[in-house]
């Protein structure tokens, strides 16, 4: 029996061991990311009869040297290595911008509404992109592993994808700008407009406090920082993919009573850490990865009183190897001054102090007790 092929399904080739891709003159639509993280994907040829591309088709595939068209499609065109929608409104991939000893800085055609998912992922020669006013949508890891240094995100922008700066150490300064009813920057750190996201905090921080406000951490939110102490508030339900990254000084994450979801790999490469709070009672359900196995062995997880038996029996929690008890009373913040004005501050031996010390204190002030985590 002949099969007809007029479509690549969703990830149909994702991580594919391949190196050319030839598809046939009967396919009419390339599926969302159907040709991603193809790494050693060199030639791929699009036939004519393609109408339609979905986002991500060719995320992360950074090795193609050989792409082309053949003749006769009408729907996308190739101009300065940017594959488009033939009215150039939609920016779907870059090629040829893998090498990162080389320089790019890309201009964009003042048709472009539209920026694809994953459109410049691992294009490590872009050193600049200038996003003109009219753009309306970023898509999820739409700069990611590129090498800018510094982004302004437009007043136009109306939709902004999680991760679209991610894996970006030398990122030093994002720019939103007048009239940007999207989204906002605050304290080093991107929010959308009602700060109900937690988008990123610039690499290289020492010191967040994350908004009450905040209920999802964003994919790739806390990545490649100095933080030594993350405090996540009680209002989060939601905690991104590998929202917690290379952190290479991170020591102790405090999660709070909230979080019910959480994304695969969570808390990923955070080498130093050594001390995971939850404040929640009950085991939230968690994905099988969400944590690296030898966080398992290494680290202490600490839970509320009267909660160990239930998290050492529950999926995933019981895992690791030391569960310890702790009193989570008001645990919810992160100090960044060492005084505290009119309260009289404790170790958790009872010892006095004069200033906070780095870790958990206890503070105490008419009669009212309170805790909480110096990260110096």
């Amino acid at each position: 029996m002949d099969y007809t092929v007029t479509e690549l399904s969703e990830k149909a080739f994702d991580e594919a061991d391949i190196t050319s891709l030839a598809l046939p003159s009967s396919i009419k639509k390339l599926g969302y990311e159907s040709i991603s993280f193809c790494t050693e994907l060199k030639k791929v040829n699009v036939p004519a009869s393609v109408e339609e591309i979905a986002e991500g088709t060719f995320g992360f595939c950074v090795g193609i040297t050989d792409f082309t068209f053949e003749e006769g499609n009408n729907h996308f065109i190739m101009e300065s290595n940017m594959l488009m929608t033939a009215d150039k409104k939609r920016l779907i991939h870059l090629f040829y911008a893998e090498d990162e000893d080389k320089t790019l800085n890309v201009t964009l055609p003042s048709t472009i509404t539209a920026i694809d998912e994953s459109a410049l992922a691992g294009c490590r020669s872009v050193k600049e992109i200038k996003l003109h006013e009219g753009v309306e949508k970023i898509g999820n890891d739409a700069f990611s592993f590129t090498s800018l240094s510094s982004i302004e995100i437009p007043a136009s922008v109306t939709f902004l994808g999680e991760a679209f700066v991610s894996r970006i150490p030398g990122l030093k300064k994002i720019t939103v700008a007048e009239g940007n009813t999207c989204c906002k920057f605050v304290n080093d750190a991107l929010y959308n407009a009602d700060m109900t996201l937690f988008y990123m905090v610039l690499p290289g921080n020492n010191k967040i406090e994350i908004a009450e406000t905040v209920t999802r951490i964003g994919n790739h939110a806390i990545e490649s920082t100095e933080l030594e102490t993350l405090v996540i508030p009680d209002n989060v339900r939601e905690i991104g993919i590998q929202a917690i990254i290379d952190n290479q000084k991170l020591k102790t994450v405090v999660i709070g009573s909230g979080v019910e979801e959480t994304g695969i790999m969570a808390l990923d490469e955070n080498k130093s850490l050594e001390a995971i709070y939850l404040r929640r009672e009950t085991p939230a359900e968690i994905q099988e990865d969400l944590f690296e196995d030898e966080y398992y062995d290494k680290v202490t997880l600490y839970v509320p009183t009267g909660t160990k038996e239930a998290y050492a029996i529950a999926p995933y929690w019981g895992k690791f190897k030391t569960i310890e008890e702790f009193t989570p009373t008001d645990l919810r913040h992160v100090n960044f001054k060492t005084e505290c004005a009119g309260e009289q501050v404790y170790g958790v031996d009872g010892s006095r102090r004069a200033t906070l010390r780095r870790g958990l204190n206890i503070l105490r002030s008419k009669g009212e007790t309170r805790k909480v985590i110096f990260p110096y």
